[in-house]
């Protein structure tokens, strides 16, 4: 449907690289250099954040985005990625009070393990400062994860063409990057097919014993090679086929993203908490502290300053 010379979709939802968005959804409607800039900048954020609860304060903004893409992530899908990266994340937090050894105020377990002849000596020692570097860690790492999830599954391979392209990537180096992400969602998309043929085919795998399970795994993964290189053949033709010139820098763009008002907005707050949060850094402050220090100040300077 197009309408003086502008394509309008009447499609209610996207494919985005793991999942399916709503058009209207906010995340959907935003620039793909917005959501570009809304990855990178808040993940420098979180690696410039030291204190916990301002760790916290950022992980509950990325669950915030993650809802704006009206994307049901408590389904069975999600839920099992999810829980999978927050057991990884806890055997992360685990590792690291294991074996790093910060002396602080509070000691709750202090040994030492010799495993052969003295030659290797463990300590452990876990104090409030490990659990505390040890939080740090696990939050930066889940910050990260939401991130990415709110962008993979807010983001269609065009999008990410376009937003690449808007900075001036190359052709080359765009195309490449997306088939590397959709080749991620493809992979995922054929473990599960192939699982599910295995099992018509009477394979059992939940109640198959460990060595039994990892034949069929193995079995899986055989199947998912030759998998590929017919879909890398049958890509690289569809490529020739297409006579798409890498090299050529008058290529025409059938959609068009313009950037609206509302994501030169979103840049500029983005932008500006960047900036900011480079003098908490810089000054050693905490963002939660300084808020509910300096905004009941300010609100109740804003009456004395209309009356004046």
């Amino acid at each position: 449907m197009s309408k003086k010379g502008v394509i309008i979709s009447t499609s209610t939802l996207s494919k985005t690289f793991f999942s399916y968005i709503p058009t209207d959804s906010f995340i959907a409607r935003l620039h793909p250099l917005t959501k570009l800039g809304l990855l990178f900048i808040l993940s420098v954020i979180a690696y410039m954040f030291n204190n916990i609860i301002d760790l916290l304060a950022l992980l509950i903004l990325d669950i915030i985005l993650i809802l704006l893409t009206k994307v049901p992530v408590f389904s069975k899908k999600f839920l099992k990625i999810i829980g999978g990266y927050l057991l990884a994340n806890s055997s992360i937090f685990i590792a690291w009070c294991l074996f790093s050894q910060r002396a602080g105020s509070i000691t709750y377990f202090e040994t030492t393990i010799i495993i052969v002849k003295d030659i290797w000596i463990w300590n452990i020692l876990i104090t409030d400062q490990t659990i505390y570097y040890a939080s740090r860690i696990a939050l930066r790492s889940l910050i990260m994860f939401f991130l990415a999830l709110m962008f993979f599954i807010g983001t269609t391979d065009r999008d990410l063409i376009h937003g690449l392209r808007s900075i001036k990537v190359p052709f080359t180096i765009c195309l490449i990057i997306n088939l590397i992400f959709r080749g991620i969602a493809m992979f995922q998309n054929d473990f599960q097919i192939i699982k599910e043929a295995m099992q018509t085919r009477g394979v059992e795998f939940k109640r198959a014993s460990i060595p039994q399970k990892i034949r069929n795994f193995v079995s899986i993964f055989i199947a998912m090679i030759v998998l590929l290189f017919k879909k890398t053949e049958e890509m690289a033709n569809s490529i020739e086929s297409r006579g798409i010139p890498f090299r050529s820098k008058n290529r025409t763009i059938y959609h068009y993203f313009p950037l609206k008002k509302k994501d030169f907005v979103i840049f500029a707050a983005v932008l500006m908490f960047f900036a900011f949060s480079i003098y908490l850094r810089i000054y050693n402050y905490s963002l939660v502290d300084f808020l509910l220090n300096y905004i009941p100040r300010i609100i109740s300077f804003i009456p004395i300053t209309l009356i004046w």
